[in-house]
C-alpha cells in the first residue's frame, strides 16, 4: 500500500525525531535525502527548474564516495533516499550498483526520465520502494517538443516502462511504478489520452502536477490552469483498483498564494547531496552559496550536520531568508512547514484533542 496524497506531509509519522527537534531546536540527522549521481541530462526540458545547473559541468559521483555517503546517512538515522537532482542519475555508469547498495539499508526511490533504463540497469528496480518516470509529452511529437529531444526518445521510454512493469509482475516485486507529468499549456490537450495509454500499460499511478517557477531557473512559464481545470474530473474518471490518477489540485490551488508560515523549519529533516559532494540545506537553492553546508568528500556528514557552517545556514534561513520573495512557489515543504509551524505556535484550542 502507498499513500497517493502527494500534497500531504508525513513528518507526523516520525514523532521521536520531531519531538527531539521541538525540544532542542535541531535534528539529530536527516530523515530524507536526495542524491544526484550526475550533473548531465539527456533532455533539455522547456520547464526545467534546474536549467541553471544541468549540463554546465560533467561530474559524476565516485561510487566509493556514494557508498560512503549512504553509510553515513544510515548512521545518522536517515530513513529514505531518492536518486534524482540536477541531472539524470541513471546516466551514471554505476547507477545500478549504487542504488541497489542504498536499498539494503534504507527506503530507496528513483525519479528518472526513463530513457537510460535499459536492460542492463533494469534490475535496479528490484529493491526500490518506488520509481517515478518524468514524462511530459503525451505522444512522440509532443514529447520531442517539451523535452527538446528526438521524437524517437518517446518510444524508448515507453518501452522501458513496459519492461519495468513486466519485471515487477513476473518477479512479484513491491516497487510502485508511477509516471509524473508537469501540466503545461503545451501538453494539456493530450493528457487524458496519455492517461488511458498508461492505464493499459499497467503502471500503478499517473500524477499530474502544476509547473512551479524556480527562483533561479532560466526558463519562465505561466500556464493557464483555469483553462485546464476540466482535466481533474476527466482524469479521475479513469481510475480503477490497479490504476490511480493523482491530480495535484492542492498544489494548483496554492499557486501565487502567500506562504501559510513565517519560517522554513522543514530543512532540519532533509539533506541534498550534489554529484560533486556538496551538501545543501535546501535543494531549491543548490548553487547558491548561502545554502551550502559543506562537502561530503571533504568531511563526514555527521560533522557537516552538527558543524558551524550548517548552523550558520540554518540561522540565515530562520532570520534572514525572505520566504515570500525568494522561495519557490508551491514548495514541496509547504505542508511540512505548516505542520511544524503549528507545533511551534499552537492555537488556543489545540489542547482539546
Amino acid at each position: 500500500m502507498y499513500d497517493g496524497d502527494f500534497d500531504s506531509q508525513r513528518l507526523m509519522f516520525h514523532p521521536g525525531e520531531v519531538a527531539y527537534w521541538l525540544e532542542h531546536g535541531k535534528s539529530r540527522g536527516p530523515l530524507y535525502t536526495e542524491m544526484a549521481l550526475s550533473t548531465r541530462c539527456n533532455c533539455r526540458c522547456v520547464f526545467c527548474g534546474v536549467d541553471y545547473l544541468v549540463n554546465k559541468t560533467h561530474i559524476e559521483m565516485d561510487p566509493a564516495d556514494a557508498k560512503r555517503v549512504i553509510d553515513e546517512l544510515h548512521a545518522l538515522g536517515n530513513r529514505s533516499i531518492m536518486f534524482a537532482g540536477h541531472g539524470e542519475s541513471l546516466l551514471h555508469g554505476d547507477a545500478a550498483e549504487i542504488i541497489s547498495y542504498a536499498a539494503r539499508t534504507m527506503s530507496t526511490s528513483v525519479t528518472t526520465n526513463g530513457h537510460p533504463l535499459d536492460n542492463g540497469k533494469l534490475p535496479l528496480i528490484d529493491g526500490l520502494k518506488w520509481i517515478r518516470f518524468s514524462i511530459n509529452g503525451c505522444d512522440a511529437d509532443n514529447y520531442a517538443a517539451v523535452h527538446r529531444v528526438p521524437a524517437t526518445f518517446f518510444d524508448t521510454v515507453m518501452g522501458n516502462i513496459e519492461r519495468a512493469v513486466e519485471r515487477k509482475k513476473s518477479r512479484g516485486l513491491g516497487v510502485v511504478i508511477g509516471v509524473q507529468l508537469v501540466l503545461l499549456d503545451e501538453n494539456a490537450e493530450g493528457v487524458v489520452r496519455f492517461a488511458r495509454r498508461l492505464r493499459a500499460l499497467g503502471v500503478d499511478y499517473f500524477s499530474v502536477k502544476p509547473f512551479s517557477q524556480h527562483p533561479l531557473s532560466e526558463c519562465r512559464l505561466n500556464p493557464d490552469y483555469a483553462r485546464h481545470a476540466h482535466l481533474e474530473a476527466e482524469l479521475e474518471a479513469l481510475q480503477g483498483d490497479s490504476f490511480k490518477v493523482i491530480y495535484r489540485a492542492g498544489s494548483v490551488e496554492r499557486i501565487g498564494k502567500e506562504k501559510r508560515y513565517e519560517h522554513c523549519h522543514g530543512t532540519h529533516f532533509l539533506c541534498f547531496v550534489s554529484a560533486n559532494g556538496d551538501v545543501w540545506e535546501c535543494n531549491v537553492f543548490a548553487g547558491d552559496p548561502r545554502f551550502l553546508a559543506g562537502n561530503a568528500r571533504e568531511e563526514s556528514l555527521a560533522d557537516i550536520w552538527s558543524g558551524r557552517k550548517r548552523q550558520a545556514v540554518l540561522d540565515f534561513i530562520d532570520h534572514d531568508l525572505d520566504l515570500a520573495k525568494e522561495c519557490r512557489d508551491v514548495c514541496r515543504m509547504d505542508e511540512c512547514n505548516c505542520y511544524l509551524d503549528r507545533l511551534k505556535n499552537p492555537l488556543d484550542h489545540d489542547d482539546f484533542i
